[in-house]
């Protein structure tokens, strides 16, 4: 595999990723991990598994029942890849996330900044996250979490 074709096929992951989250059905973000891959951010909080990934998910859609509608987009940029096999890969890249609850329009504030450090595995000639870590870098004061990951239900 061309270092460019994996290069495409990694950032078409990332941005289904993005897309499923924001304009799709978040829950199916899950698909896009290894069966046995995990979600996590750097203060410990990991879901482990498409199930605990999905669930994670639905109970970031339960919160809408008090919040309203969530809008989000999710802009991931500067992807960089290493450690590069035709079964596997690791990779960085940088999260701009706008985030507010209720229906658009919403100002243009960015609300957090966050580095991810991912661990990606061809299966069946598809790729899919092994893994994705988060590490926030800029907060913005009225950010609040909204995805309980590692959250028991």
């Amino acid at each position: 595999m061309t270092d460019s074709l994996l290069r495409l096929e990694i950032d078409a992951l990332i941005s289904e990723f993005a897309w499923r989250i924001d304009q799709g059905d978040p829950e199916t973000a899950a698909d896009l991990f290894t069966e046995d891959g995990w979600y996590g951010r750097e203060t410990g909080e990991r879901s482990i598994g498409r199930s605990e990934i999905r669930a994670a998910y639905a109970r970031r859609k339960g919160r809408e029942g008090t919040a309203g509608i969530r809008t989000s987009r999710h802009l991931f940029t500067n992807l960089r890849l290493h450690e590069v096999s035709d079964a596997a890969a690791r990779g960085s890249c940088i999260l701009l996330l706008f985030a507010a609850d209720g229906p658009p329009p919403h100002p243009a504030r960015p609300l957090l900044v966050q580095d991810y450090e991912d661990a990606y595995r061809r299966v069946d000639g598809q790729w899919f996250f092994a893994s994705r870590s988060a590490r926030k870098i800029f907060v913005a004061e009225n950010f609040v979490p909204v995805l309980p990951l590692g959250a028991s239900g």
